[in-house]
């Protein structure tokens, strides 16, 4: 059987490999490892992606550094390295029979679809409410789009832009062996992620204190906010110690994260943007650490509310369901963090293992090749008749 010869067009912007840490790169690094140990797929693999990178498959690119670690290239230059890349693949079209792309939500790529004749698959990461995007894709609509079909990544994603032609909705999965379970967790709250301010760490703080809960969280440092983390955050640490144990720990590597997000109580979420999956939710409960979370974005497709965690409408004049806690905003937050800190051992048990389970069956990395496998299938049966 002839093997599918996938191209994977990544971002020049970050190195890909085991110790990524960033979303869009830390599950297109999953996808490759498990499509590549999975010879059964029939499929033979491209990365397109900064030269160092650290993949199982031959890797094509136009720098050796990824833009973060190019000083000479940076954020500001970036976007003229991810068309060279985009297009050297497309100078490679004839030794592939699909591209699959893994880049922003596919901006990059729409003035070059004219030039592709094969199939192309864009999965979109990003948000879609922006309106730099609601007047851009508008630009390729009747020229191009006819050449690329969409996977968005949660249903809530598809609402900025629903006149894209959407093949499916196909959740991130993670490795469950990795974020292995624990069916007991421990006595802290825990939250990591980006600092920057839509990811609520400031509200975090805010309920660390009000609540007297012992607190540890694992930042990410965004260079572009450090003077809001030093002003909104840092500053306040110290203040915030003389009530309640706040720790600290700084780029945290992934696979350092499973033991506290196994040794914490609860995931505190307080989001503040319109989230259109959020990985580190799933990471939580697979380790069977429940999350308490405003009902931004995708939230109510990955949580289920009062079963793997809480699911809080953000304010009186933001109501988004008909959740359990009735409370809105950082009330409601506070009161979900005490129901759980309240919560009988036994019934706790019961929502640490349905975190599991939840995660078992809707976010494992092998349902999610699973089903980008069936999409390049259909895509080139299609083609072919």
């Amino acid at each position: 059987m002839k093997k599918i010869r996938l191209g994977l067009i990544n971002s020049n912007y970050t190195k890909i490999g085991p110790y990524t840490k960033k979303g869009t790169e830390i599950v297109v690094y999953n996808l490759i490892q498990e499509l590549q140990k999975n010879n059964k797929k029939s499929l033979r693999l491209t990365s397109f992606s900064s030269g160092n990178s650290l993949l199982p498959v031959p890797t094509e690119s136009v720098s050796y550094f990824s833009s973060t670690e190019d000083k000479h290239i940076g954020h500001a230059l970036h976007h003229f390295f991810e068309m060279s890349l985009i297009s050297k693949a497309i100078s490679m079209q004839n030794k592939l029979d699909l591209f699959h792309i893994n880049l922003g939500n596919g901006e990059y790529i729409l003035p070059f679809l004219q030039f592709i004749r094969k199939p192309v698959v864009i999965t979109m990461h990003g948000m879609t409410t922006e309106p730099f995007q609601k007047k851009l894709f508008p630009i390729y609509k009747e020229q191009n789009f006819y050449k690329a079909r969409f996977i968005s990544i949660s249903n809530f994603q598809r609402k900025g832009l629903p006149y894209l032609t959407y093949l499916r909705t196909i959740y991130h999965g993670i490795n469950t062996n990795k974020f292995s379970f624990n069916p007991i967790g421990g006595k802290q709250m825990i939250w990591t992620g980006r600092a920057i301010p839509e990811k609520g760490l400031d509200v975090v703080l805010q309920i660390a204190k009000r609540m007297k809960k012992p607190t540890k969280i694992f930042p990410i440092i965004k260079n572009e906010y450090l003077e809001w983390l030093q002003t909104e955050v840092l500053k306040k640490r110290d203040t915030i110690n003389q009530i309640v144990r706040i720790n600290f720990d700084f780029n945290v590597t992934r696979s350092n994260l499973v033991k506290e997000y196994q040794s914490s109580k609860l995931f505190l979420f307080p989001l503040k943007w319109e989230e259109p999956f959020g990985l580190t939710l799933i990471e939580s409960m697979s380790c069977g650490t429940p999350v308490v979370t405003f009902a931004k974005g995708s939230i109510p497709e990955i949580i289920k509310d009062g079963e793997t965690g809480f699911i809080i409408n953000p304010s009186d004049d933001d109501i988004r369901g008909n959740w359990i806690i009735k409370k809105t905003g950082i009330e409601g937050l506070c009161e979900a963090v005490e129901r759980i800190y309240s919560m009988p051992e036994d019934r706790y048990k019961e929502m640490r293992q349905a975190c599991r389970v939840h995660v078992e069956n809707n976010f494992t990395i092998e349902h999610m090749v699973d089903q980008y496998v069936e999409v390049y299938k259909e895509i080139l049966a299609k083609k072919t008749t």
